[in-house]
Protein backbone atom coordinates (compact mmCIF):
# COMPACT_ATOMS: atom_id res chain seq x y z
CA UNK A 1 0.00 0.00 0.00
CA UNK A 2 1.28 3.24 -0.79
CA UNK A 3 2.03 5.34 2.10
CA UNK A 4 0.18 8.73 2.32
CA UNK A 5 1.34 12.42 2.42
CA UNK A 6 1.10 14.97 4.81
CA UNK A 7 0.89 18.60 4.45
CA UNK A 8 1.21 21.48 5.84
CA UNK A 9 -1.97 23.60 4.46
CA UNK A 10 -3.80 27.41 5.44
CA UNK A 11 -6.43 26.90 8.46
CA UNK A 12 -9.46 27.55 6.46
CA UNK A 13 -8.12 24.41 4.48
CA UNK A 14 -7.60 22.18 7.51
CA UNK A 15 -11.10 23.11 8.80
CA UNK A 16 -12.96 22.50 6.00
CA UNK A 17 -10.96 18.97 5.55
CA UNK A 18 -11.69 18.04 9.42
CA UNK A 19 -15.62 18.60 8.55
CA UNK A 20 -15.57 16.17 5.72
CA UNK A 21 -13.19 13.66 7.28
CA UNK A 22 -11.61 12.36 4.34
CA UNK A 23 -7.93 12.95 5.99
CA UNK A 24 -6.62 12.95 9.46
CA UNK A 25 -6.85 16.59 10.22
CA UNK A 26 -3.86 18.00 12.67
CA UNK A 27 -4.63 20.98 14.43
CA UNK A 28 -1.80 22.33 16.24
CA UNK A 29 -2.83 25.86 17.04
CA UNK A 30 -2.59 26.84 20.59
CA UNK A 31 -6.26 27.72 20.36
CA UNK A 32 -7.09 24.36 18.62
CA UNK A 33 -10.62 22.65 20.06
CA UNK A 34 -10.66 20.75 22.34
CA UNK A 35 -10.79 17.18 19.91
CA UNK A 36 -6.81 18.20 18.43
CA UNK A 37 -5.70 18.26 22.45
CA UNK A 38 -3.86 15.09 21.69
CA UNK A 39 -1.89 17.28 19.22
CA UNK A 40 -0.76 20.09 21.37
CA UNK A 41 2.58 19.22 22.15
CA UNK A 42 3.39 20.00 18.63
CA UNK A 43 2.37 23.60 18.81
CA UNK A 44 5.50 25.65 19.70
CA UNK A 45 3.75 27.65 22.39
CA UNK A 46 2.84 24.59 24.09
CA UNK A 47 5.13 24.99 27.92
CA UNK A 48 5.84 22.13 30.32
CA UNK A 49 8.22 23.38 33.27
CA UNK A 50 10.07 20.14 33.05
CA UNK A 51 10.74 20.60 29.25
CA UNK A 52 14.94 22.22 28.78
CA UNK A 53 14.99 22.94 25.22
CA UNK A 54 18.54 24.18 24.18
CA UNK A 55 18.53 27.97 23.29
CA UNK A 56 20.55 28.49 20.08
CA UNK A 57 23.79 30.32 20.69
CA UNK A 58 23.47 30.20 24.68
CA UNK A 59 23.77 28.02 27.69
CA UNK A 60 20.32 28.06 28.31
CA UNK A 61 17.42 26.20 28.02
CA UNK A 62 13.77 27.19 27.85
CA UNK A 63 10.57 25.56 28.68
CA UNK A 64 9.02 26.10 25.40
CA UNK A 65 10.16 26.38 21.59
CA UNK A 66 7.68 30.26 21.49
CA UNK A 67 9.70 31.05 24.32
CA UNK A 68 12.97 30.95 22.42
CA UNK A 69 11.74 32.58 19.39
CA UNK A 70 10.58 35.53 21.41
CA UNK A 71 13.09 35.59 23.58
CA UNK A 72 16.07 36.11 21.28
CA UNK A 73 14.42 38.67 19.49
CA UNK A 74 15.62 42.02 19.70
CA UNK A 75 12.69 44.35 20.72
CA UNK A 76 14.26 48.09 21.06
CA UNK A 77 17.64 46.75 21.18
CA UNK A 78 16.72 43.88 23.84
CA UNK A 79 16.12 40.43 24.33
CA UNK A 80 14.00 38.65 26.72
CA UNK A 81 15.84 35.95 28.23
CA UNK A 82 13.84 35.84 30.96
CA UNK A 83 11.24 34.15 28.67
CA UNK A 84 12.51 31.04 28.97
CA UNK A 85 11.04 30.16 32.24
CA UNK A 86 7.75 31.93 31.38
CA UNK A 87 5.02 31.48 29.35
CA UNK A 88 5.40 32.76 25.72
CA UNK A 89 4.51 36.07 24.78
CA UNK A 90 4.47 37.76 21.11
CA UNK A 91 7.47 40.53 21.51
CA UNK A 92 6.28 43.17 20.37
CA UNK A 93 2.63 43.26 21.82
CA UNK A 94 -0.03 42.65 19.31
CA UNK A 95 -1.38 45.97 19.66
CA UNK A 96 1.93 47.29 18.55
CA UNK A 97 1.89 44.85 15.87
CA UNK A 98 -0.90 46.05 14.08
CA UNK A 99 0.05 49.51 13.90
CA UNK A 100 0.85 51.69 10.56
CA UNK A 101 4.51 51.33 9.99
CA UNK A 102 5.74 47.99 11.58
CA UNK A 103 7.84 46.51 9.56
CA UNK A 104 7.55 42.21 10.64
CA UNK A 105 9.86 41.46 8.33
CA UNK A 106 12.74 43.93 10.04
CA UNK A 107 12.47 41.29 13.05
CA UNK A 108 16.55 40.46 14.17
CA UNK A 109 17.37 38.17 16.52
CA UNK A 110 20.44 37.55 18.92
CA UNK A 111 21.93 35.00 18.13
CA UNK A 112 25.60 34.73 20.14
CA UNK A 113 27.15 37.69 19.66
CA UNK A 114 25.70 38.25 16.36
CA UNK A 115 22.36 39.97 15.19
CA UNK A 116 20.56 37.64 12.51
CA UNK A 117 17.70 38.76 10.24
CA UNK A 118 14.65 37.09 10.24
CA UNK A 119 14.99 34.51 7.38
CA UNK A 120 18.74 33.61 8.64
CA UNK A 121 17.07 33.05 12.46
CA UNK A 122 14.35 30.87 10.95
CA UNK A 123 17.09 28.48 9.75
CA UNK A 124 19.34 29.15 12.59
CA UNK A 125 17.48 29.24 15.67
CA UNK A 126 13.54 28.39 15.32
CA UNK A 127 14.27 25.05 12.78
CA UNK A 128 16.63 23.42 15.29
CA UNK A 129 14.44 24.41 18.45
CA UNK A 130 11.13 22.91 16.61
CA UNK A 131 13.18 19.59 15.49
CA UNK A 132 14.30 19.28 19.19
CA UNK A 133 10.30 19.54 19.99
CA UNK A 134 9.55 16.81 17.53
CA UNK A 135 12.58 14.61 18.51
CA UNK A 136 12.71 14.96 22.05
CA UNK A 137 9.69 16.06 23.73
CA UNK A 138 5.90 15.83 21.19
CA UNK A 139 3.77 13.23 22.81
CA UNK A 140 4.94 9.66 21.65
CA UNK A 141 0.97 8.64 21.18
CA UNK A 142 0.45 11.66 19.05
CA UNK A 143 3.47 10.72 16.78
CA UNK A 144 2.25 6.90 16.33
CA UNK A 145 -1.39 7.95 15.44
CA UNK A 146 -0.25 10.27 12.56
CA UNK A 147 2.47 7.43 11.58
CA UNK A 148 -0.28 5.17 11.21
CA UNK A 149 -2.76 7.09 9.25
CA UNK A 150 -0.01 7.24 7.01
CA UNK A 151 1.44 4.17 6.61
CA UNK A 152 -2.40 3.06 5.79
CA UNK A 153 -1.92 5.42 2.95
CA UNK A 154 -4.46 8.28 4.77
CA UNK A 155 -3.02 11.70 3.67
CA UNK A 156 -2.46 13.63 6.83
CA UNK A 157 -3.26 17.74 6.92
CA UNK A 158 -1.60 19.71 9.33
CA UNK A 159 -2.77 22.88 10.59
CA UNK A 160 -1.74 26.26 13.09
CA UNK A 161 -3.11 29.68 13.04
CA UNK A 162 -0.31 31.09 9.99
CA UNK A 163 -0.32 29.94 6.24
CA UNK A 164 3.18 30.88 5.27
CA UNK A 165 4.72 27.89 4.00
CA UNK A 166 8.25 29.21 3.01
CA UNK A 167 10.96 29.88 5.54
CA UNK A 168 12.26 32.53 2.74
CA UNK A 169 9.25 35.04 2.70
CA UNK A 170 9.42 37.43 5.26
CA UNK A 171 6.76 39.14 4.72
CA UNK A 172 4.17 36.38 6.90
CA UNK A 173 4.87 34.67 9.80
CA UNK A 174 6.23 31.05 9.01
CA UNK A 175 4.47 28.34 9.84
CA UNK A 176 5.22 25.09 11.85
CA UNK A 177 3.39 22.69 9.63
CA UNK A 178 5.23 22.96 6.51
CA UNK A 179 8.25 21.53 9.48
CA UNK A 180 5.54 18.85 10.38
CA UNK A 181 4.63 18.04 6.77
CA UNK A 182 8.62 17.60 6.09
CA UNK A 183 9.08 15.59 9.22
CA UNK A 184 6.54 12.91 8.51
CA UNK A 185 7.08 12.95 5.13
CA UNK A 186 10.88 12.39 5.40
CA UNK A 187 11.64 15.31 3.36
CA UNK A 188 13.78 17.29 5.57
CA UNK A 189 16.88 17.51 3.72
CA UNK A 190 15.59 20.75 1.98
CA UNK A 191 15.25 22.58 4.73
CA UNK A 192 18.96 21.10 6.49
CA UNK A 193 20.15 21.82 3.32
CA UNK A 194 19.36 25.69 3.28
CA UNK A 195 20.29 25.65 6.92
CA UNK A 196 23.70 24.35 6.29
CA UNK A 197 24.25 26.92 3.56
CA UNK A 198 22.89 29.58 5.66
CA UNK A 199 25.51 28.86 8.71
CA UNK A 200 27.79 29.08 6.05
CA UNK A 201 27.02 32.42 4.81
CA UNK A 202 26.92 34.04 8.26
CA UNK A 203 30.36 31.90 8.82
CA UNK A 204 31.64 34.06 5.77
CA UNK A 205 30.10 37.22 7.71
CA UNK A 206 30.99 36.49 11.02
CA UNK A 207 33.68 35.22 11.26
CA UNK A 208 35.06 33.20 14.49
CA UNK A 209 31.63 35.51 16.67
CA UNK A 210 29.64 32.90 14.98
CA UNK A 211 28.36 30.38 17.07
CA UNK A 212 29.40 26.37 16.02
CA UNK A 213 26.05 24.74 14.80
CA UNK A 214 24.84 22.41 16.92
CA UNK A 215 24.09 18.90 16.24
CA UNK A 216 20.52 18.31 14.39
CA UNK A 217 18.01 16.46 17.14
CA UNK A 218 16.99 13.24 14.38
CA UNK A 219 16.91 10.59 16.51
CA UNK A 220 13.05 9.96 16.06
CA UNK A 221 13.56 10.83 12.68
CA UNK A 222 15.85 8.40 11.70
CA UNK A 223 14.38 5.94 13.58
CA UNK A 224 11.19 6.17 11.62
CA UNK A 225 12.84 6.40 7.97
CA UNK A 226 14.17 3.32 8.95
CA UNK A 227 11.09 1.61 9.96
CA UNK A 228 9.52 -0.88 7.32
CA UNK A 229 6.08 0.61 5.61
CA UNK A 230 3.60 -1.97 6.07
CA UNK A 231 3.49 -4.72 3.69
CA UNK A 232 7.35 -4.32 4.05
CA UNK A 233 7.26 -6.33 7.15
Amino acid sequence: MARGRAHGVARETGLAAAAAGAQLCVDTYRFAPAEMARFRTMNPYHRERTWRIPVPGTELASESVESVWQGLKLVDGETCLTMFGQEPAARPPGEIRRLPGYDYSASVFRYGEVVLDLVAARRLIYLPTYLHLLDRLADESAIAEIEEALRSGRDVLFYDYDANMDPACAEDSWSHSSILAAWFNRELDGLLDQTAQCHSRMEDRFGDRLPAAAPLPLDRYRALSRAPERGEE
